[in-house]
């Protein structure tokens, strides 16, 4: 269990960003959902051997840029500017920003002349406001807020952008109705995120491939960056221990797409899988190095994957959405 533990801990990077003015009242479970990705986003700027199937740079170039954008070498944010930013536009507003790696590159790509960006945890927001210090990026702005309660303006932003955040909203449909009161009418709301079991209660089935697919990788792919030893199952976390770690993991996650759908409209969405590869590339996906045998082992879990989502034994647990504010 305290592998697991450790597991949730480090799940999916940035997240959550519930955020709060300095007079909200005393939230424990707010200021603890602060204080953790606050802290797990100092982490992420040093974190060398990557211990997430999404950090991984040979997962990204292999796997995930080409469902994304088709060529290994683009991201999705460099995807999106291409495909939908012929020009810059205005003002955008990035929402659980964490530490303000989408601003700054959004920025470069010239998607808007003007970023503002909101997260809970004030840690993050601080690192965010020192990184973009650059005159440069003066036009890129940072704030706590509660995105749970939040009250946006009316017509305001251009385009808003949300990178694995929503999944950590409570009050779902509040933020989309935010979302669409903020942007303006055509604008677009644009999100990478999780949108698989909610508080990871992953069905039977989904746990019996990830366990099947775990146990034919060699055994020295397994060992745990973290110390915990050989990796040899994967298990469903008790609520008991998600409630422990972060509340706001996953909370709605499943419920996000149909909500979506029900106040925006599809422009384009990209599925990338994860289904079975967060689980299983968990904690030992940094001992894949790149090479023939290493990239051979990786492709096999990757052909797998995309088998098993072509024949519908299984739904993408991540996705972009490019989503229009059709009001």
């Amino acid at each position: 269990m305290n592998g697991l533990r450790e597991w949730l801990r480090a799940r999916f990077g940035i997240g959550a960003r519930l955020v709060a003015p300095d007079d909200a009242p005393v939230d424990p479970e707010r200021d603890a959902t602060s204080k953790h990705w606050g802290e797990r986003a100092r982490e992420l700027e040093t974190e060398h051997r990557p211990t997430a199937w999404t950090d991984s740079p040979l997962v990204n170039r292999l796997y995930i840029h080409p469902l994304v954008s088709g060529t290994a070498d683009t991201g999705w944010l460099s995807y999106v500017a291409r495909q939908h930013f012929p020009k810059p536009v205005g003002l955008a507003l990035s929402l659980g920003c964490g530490g303000g790696g989408l601003e700054r590159h959004g920025f470069d790509l010239k998607i808007a002349r003007e970023f503002h960006g909101l997260d809970v945890a004030q840690g993050a927001i601080a690192m965010a406001q020192e990184l973009a210090r650059h005159p440069r990026k003066r036009r890129i702005r940072y704030e706590v807020a509660d995105l749970n309660t939040l009250v946006l303006p009316e017509n305001r932003f251009n385009t808003v952008f949300a990178s694995q955040s929503v999944h950590h909203i409570t009050a779902l449909e509040h933020y989309l109705d935010q979302v669409r009161r903020t942007l303006k009418p055509g604008g677009l709301f644009i999100f990478n995120e999780f949108v698989g079991a909610t508080q990871f209660q992953w069905p039977d089935a989904q746990l019996a491939h990830a366990n099947a697919m775990l146990a034919r990788i060699p055994e020295r792919y397994r060992d745990s960056i973290r110390g915990h030893g050989l990796k040899t199952h994967i298990e469903r976390p008790t609520l008991e221990l998600m409630n422990q770690i972060d509340p706001t993991e996953a909370i709605r996650s499943a419920d996000i797409l149909a909500e979506v759908d029900a106040r925006f409209e599809l422009v384009e969405a990209r599925d990338f899988g994860g289904t079975l590869l967060q689980l299983v590339l968990e904690d030992i996906v940094g001992n894949f190095r790149d090479t023939p045998e290493d990239i051979a082992v990786l492709q096999s879990l990757f052909d797998e994957e995309q088998a098993l989502l072509a024949s519908g034994a299984l739904q993408s647990d991540f996705t972009l959405r490019v989503m229009r504010n059709a009001k």
